[in-house]
Formats: structure tokens, C-alpha cells, sequence
């Protein structure tokens, strides 16, 4: 076997160990032992440093940017701006459950149990309950769930509707706020419906949803008028560093009135 001279030459280079100062480092006086044939001695530390944890807790790079709780909004007053991004949304997935036992030949057998999220048109046609208006088609695969005893879930963001107002791209979406609202879908009778204007209320922001309106022959899908009961609600008001993020209290999200969520603004809003 033949070596190049390459290899022979790293067989002379000084013996190198790791130090504390760093990576490998030669040994004191490594050079002049060699030269004289004697073994290179190695220098025994005699205190762990390197393993000793450090007493001294560093500060966050970030710490500066950190606001001080009492500068944050706190959860009521994070409450009242979930009520005006519920008020200002026209549009929302709504997330429901396929149930246990699929028997429709149109849906697969292995979706049994498994959360679906579509958009849907919602509106707040009765304020200030907090509980948002949705025409939902009997057809539909959300309705559907629902009538099979599924909870349905609402989620909204600011996302869509901050670009809308500035014009551009956010620095980070990730610090605009989003909620979701938990609960169930429960149907509003025709005659509270009307009573309530509901149908008018709707159509204001959804003007082709008179295409499928309850109660119309002419209609192209048989709908129903439904609000989803607000039981929780989770927000994320934006970075947890200078917004509230977690559940609210659902009485003091029932309890918020027009008022008080118009009296405030959302990022974007002017």
C-alpha cells in the first residue's frame, strides 16, 4: 500500500485536543517535545468550567420590544374588538364534524369523525346578541353535520379586509387578529326571521344569496335561516407580546353592545 506524501505529512502535524478557549488547539510546547522524542505531556484540568451551568440569565434579545402588561389590551377590551371583527366580516369558515356512521353513497366511509371547514356568507343580522346569521342550504355539507348533531366552529381573521382598507401586503398577517367561535347551529323560524328583518339584513351584504332565499318556489337551493349560539370564543389578537391571546368569557362577549364595539378600531381602520 502506498501513501501519498500528503497523508505522511499529516501524520507529523502537532497532536491537537479541544480547549476551553475553543476548537482544537496544540498542545504547550508539543513542537519541542517532539523534536526531542519525548511523549507531549497533557495538562489535566482540574475544575469542570465547561460543564458548570451558567449563573447569569441572559436577556432576550427581543425584551425591548416586549410591551408591559398593563399596555396590552386586556381580555374585555380584546372581547370588544372580537364583537367589531364579527361585525365588519361577511365571510367565515364554518367547520362541522362528519358523523360517526356515513350512510350517503356520495360521501367516503373514512371522512366518519373528521372536521370539514368551508367558507359560508355570515352576517350579524341580530344584534347585539353576538351570535352570528348564517343562510344555510339544506343541501350543504355543513348543514348536513349539523343536523347530525355536530358542533360547528366559526373562524374569522382581519387578514382579507386589512389589506382591503391600506392597500398593501402587512409586515406580518401573523399580528392581525383572528377568532374562532365555538358552538352549535340552531335554525330561526321564518316568522322570527321576519320579525327581525332578517332577510333584509342578509341581502345587504350577500346581494346573490336572494337566489336562494327560505321560503322562495323560485329558489335554486331550499334554504334556512340559522345563527350559530355562541358558547366559547378563542382569540389571537396578534403577537402575544403586545395582544391578548386565549379564551374570552362568553358572558362578556354577549354582553358587549353596538356601542361599545363601534367606538373602537381594528388595525387598517382609520
Amino acid at each position: 500500500m502506498y501513501l501519498s506524501n500528503t497523508f505522511l505529512s499529516a501524520l507529523s502535524l502537532p497532536l491537537l485536543l479541544l480547549s476551553p478557549a475553543g476548537w482544537a488547539a496544540p498542545l504547550e510546547n508539543d513542537l519541542d517535545q517532539t523534536a526531542l522524542g519525548q511523549p507531549p505531556q497533557l495538562h489535566v484540568q482540574t475544575e469542570a468550567v465547561l460543564d458548570r451551568p451558567s449563573t447569569v440569565e441572559k436577556p432576550s434579545p427581543f425584551s425591548h420590544l416586549i410591551l408591559p402588561t398593563h399596555l396590552r389590551p386586556t381580555r374585555y377590551e380584546s372581547t370588544v374588538l372580537g364583537r367589531r371583527l364579527l361585525a365588519l366580516s361577511k365571510t367565515g369558515v364554518l367547520t362541522t364534524v362528519f358523523p360517526e356512521n356515513v350512510t350517503s353513497e356520495r360521501i367516503p366511509s373514512d371522512v366518519a369523525q373528521t372536521p370539514i371547514g368551508l367558507p359560508e356568507y355570515i352576517a350579524s343580522c341580530e344584534e347585539p346578541s353576538g351570535n352570528p346569521t348564517v343562510l344555510s342550504l339544506t343541501i350543504s355539507t355543513s348543514t348536513l353535520n349539523a343536523k347530525a348533531g355536530s358542533n360547528v366552529s366559526l373562524s374569522l381573521s382581519w387578514w382579507d379586509e386589512y389589506v382591503h382598507l391600506t392597500h398593501h401586503q402587512p409586515w406580518s398577517a401573523a399580528n392581525l387578529p383572528r377568532l374562532s367561535l365555538v358552538g352549535y347551529l340552531e335554525e330561526i323560524s321564518q316568522q322570527e326571521a321576519k320579525k327581525k328583518d332578517i332577510p333584509s339584513c342578509f341581502t345587504r351584504l350577500h346581494g346573490d344569496s336572494v337566489m336562494w332565499l327560505p321560503g322562495k318556489k323560485w329558489a335554486a337551493h331550499e334554504g334556512l335561516w340559522t345563527r350559530i349560539v355562541v358558547k366559547e370564543v378563542y382569540w389571537i389578537g396578534g403577537f402575544g407580546d403586545r395582544n391578548y391571546i386565549g379564551w374570552f368569557d362568553p358572558d362578556e362577549w354577549h354582553a358587549v353592545t353596538t356601542e361599545e364595539w363601534q367606538s373602537v378600531k381594528l388595525p387598517g381602520e382609520k
